[in-house]
């Protein structure tokens, strides 16, 4: 293995791969009520885009929020790993399924709402109590006797 995966947490690569998997498992499930919403006539057609921005950001925060709680808070490094690995995934999917892939059919706003996603998680992690007693441990003083 390289010098770079040897030197991460232990468990970082795991937990990001676990947390790109599971942001893509969770986008396709929202992909999936979207469509429902879409085929019932709740939503139109011309919300289907900001509905997929949303769904993405939404997916992205499950799978770097994951990231995030696994590592213990240890490194903010998993975010933009898993944004990458949910990235990489959900490209590679629709280089099989789509004809074309371009910049014009929105990929630019998917990008910026999984960038967006992992953002938000990473802010919330940051600013979750630390594990442990909280304080730390504190010294009992002794009185000094005379």
């Amino acid at each position: 293995m390289s010098k770079i995966v040897m030197s991460l947490p232990k468990g970082m690569v795991k937990n990001c791969l676990i947390g790109g998997v599971l942001a893509l498992v969770a986008y396709v499930a929202l992909q999936f009520f979207c469509a429902l919403l879409i085929d019932k006539g709740i939503m139109g057609m011309d919300q289907l885009y900001p509905m997929v921005c949303v769904a993405a950001a939404l997916s992205s925060f499950l799978g770097c929020g994951y990231s995030v709680l696994k590592g213990k808070g240890t490194s903010m490094l998993s975010i933009p790993v898993v944004a990458a690995v949910f990235l990489t995934l959900t490209l590679t999917a629709a280089f099989f399924t789509a004809d074309a892939i371009s910049i014009e059919n929105g990929l630019t706003g998917l990008g910026l709402s999984m960038a967006a996603g992992g953002l938000l998680a990473a802010i919330v992690g940051y600013n979750l109590p630390k594990g442990g007693s909280g304080r730390g441990k504190t010294r009992s003083r002794r009185k000094k006797r005379s």
